[in-house]
């Protein structure tokens, strides 16, 4: 058995030859090699080569929201095993169903009578690094050329003709420079503003830092300038430059994958349906300058002294730092008092940890103790920490929401993903416009014209409408937990003062 970046051409039941199906690098993987794996493809002997049907123009434009994007690219043009791939969570998926869910546990509350008659959806961030035409970004997703053969050149294109920001993962299948040399919007000629995903590789010195620093300050060295001279001279990509870097923090270890890695069945399904499994990973191919990793695999010995490093080294290099992962408000005070640039409340899209509260939930959470942080600081509002949402986003009014809750930008990664199945960068396109048209609708309907004007004021937690209602009552303003004890010490001095006059009457 032959395989090349995960390509295999023949059957086998040897469990070796199983293990060899799966790319050398990927996202999920903490040790740059393949998890382990028991059992046999002996089951997978009649699975064929899956051949997607891509969707028409007309039928691309009668697709009306991203849910049926995802029914038709699982339905038709992924292969069952790389549907699996995309669609999936870990372990018993609740996270996954928790991102979702958790929109529908906030009401939006909105205005009338506002003159929304202009709706413009543009913003700015990382502190004005990067301006966008809506607050959505795509999020960093490795498969993406075994979705479509364009992969992330095609994502590239589609977000720079939205003007949307692209985050381009660590384990893409497409060089770094190809993907800078092809994100210049066509029809005006402008350029573009990238993110590079990064991880964080294991130390040489465990007992003085981290992560590898050393491999960590060349590689943000090269993101800076990744371009030869010669391939300035020769391409138009000077003008499309990575302003900034996302770590992800959350994959100190495996999720526990039931689905997909720890599955070979699917190991080897997915190689046959695709006709080789995932294109070999070579972002970084032409950072002949980097040194080589101190040791294989992802650090889960990193720390907020780790950061600090990483922060210093992104300022020498006028890059943005952003901490992707953060679930938890005491982690995100710690995130702005080093000064990061922005965080992202992330789960890893539910593959990562089970069982975590939604991401939506966690923005609230981190928003409120982020705003309490800067009010002790008595701190104005420059250079202020950025906060970041993605994971289970599907509909306009959910990007209101969270920007109601205090995101700065939303990120999506399945529906960039299913769009690309579609149609490649038109695919991307339409998934993008789907949700940046269902955004500028709920503004207009909110009463506000830019994303900037809704605030806490405009949504609300289920559990808190009933209070609102009784409040709204009484005309009396809302009141945090304890409010039921104030009107319960309220009423009982009412009925003693009321006992009291009357035996006074009689005495």
């Amino acid at each position: 058995m032959t395989s090349t970046g995960g390509t295999s051409n023949t059957s086998s039941s040897n469990n070796d030859d199983v293990k060899e199906v799966i790319p050398m690098r990927h996202e999920v993987y903490t040790n740059d090699k393949p998890p382990t794996l028991t059992g046999t493809s002996s089951t997978t002997t009649s699975v064929a080569t899956f051949v997607p049907r891509r969707c028409t123009a007309s039928e691309l434009k009668s697709l009306s929201n991203i849910l049926e994007l995802q029914s038709w690219a699982t339905a038709h043009s992924m292969a069952p095993s790389l549907a699996a791939f995309v669609n999936y969570g870990s372990e018993d998926e609740e996270s996954l169903r928790a991102n979702r869910n958790g929109f529908s546990q906030y009401s939006l509350r909105p205005r009338v009578l506002c003159n929304v008659s202009r709706v413009d959806t543009t913003t700015t961030i990382l502190q004005g690094r990067i301006s966008l035409s809506a607050p959505i970004g795509i999020a960093p997703f490795a498969g993406c050329r075994a979705v479509h053969p364009e992969g992330e050149i095609a994502i590239a294109k589609a977000a720079a003709q939205a003007g949307i920001v692209y985050t381009v993962p660590n384990w893409a299948a497409t060089p770094l420079t190809d993907i800078l040399d092809n994100s210049t919007c066509s029809s005006n000629d402008t350029s573009s503003s990238l993110l590079f995903q990064i991880y964080a590789h294991k130390p040489k010195f465990p007992n003085r830092e981290g992560f590898d620093r050393a491999h960590m300050a060349a590689l943000l060295d090269y993101l800076a300038h990744p371009h030869s001279e010669q391939q300035q001279r020769t391409s138009n990509s000077t003008k499309s430059k990575i302003v900034g870097v996302v770590l992800t923090c959350d994959t100190v270890n495996n999720g526990n994958r039931e689905k997909t890695y720890k599955n070979p069945t699917w190991v080897a399904n997915l190689t046959r349906e695709t006709g080789g499994g995932f294109p070999a990973p070579c972002a970084l191919q032409d950072a002949n300058r980097l040194p080589p990793v101190a040791q294989q695999g992802h650090a889960a010995s990193m720390t907020w002294d780790d950061i600090r490093f990483l922060k210093q080294e992104c300022h020498k290099h006028h890059l943005a730092l952003v901490l992707k992962g953060i679930m938890s408000g005491d982690d995100a005070v710690l995130a702005a008092q080093i000064g990061v640039n922005a965080i992202c409340v992330s789960n890893h899209g539910g593959r990562q940890l089970d069982g975590t509260q939604s991401t939506i939930q966690a923005l609230e959470e981190c928003a409120a103790a982020v705003q309490d942080f800067y009010t002790n600081k008595n701190s104005n509002n420059t250079n202020r920490m950025e906060i970041f949402v993605d994971g289970g986003i599907r509909r306009g009014k959910d990007v209101a929401k969270c920007l109601a809750l205090g995101a700065k930008c939303v990120f999506v990664g399945r529906p960039v993903l299913w769009g690309l199945a579609l149609a490649g960068q038109d695919g991307v396109a339409r998934a993008l416009n789907i949700l940046q048209e269902e955004l500028t609708t709920v503004l207009q309907l909110m009463g506000c014209r830019t994303p900037q004007q809704l605030t806490r004021q405009h949504v609300v937690a289920r559990e808190d409408e009933q209070r609102i209602i009784t409040s709204t009552i009484h005309n009396t303003p809302v009141r945090e937990t304890g409010s039921e004890c104030w009107w319960a010490v309220t009423i009982s001095v009412a009925v003693a003062a009321f006992v009291l006059g009357r035996y006074t009457q009689r005495v």
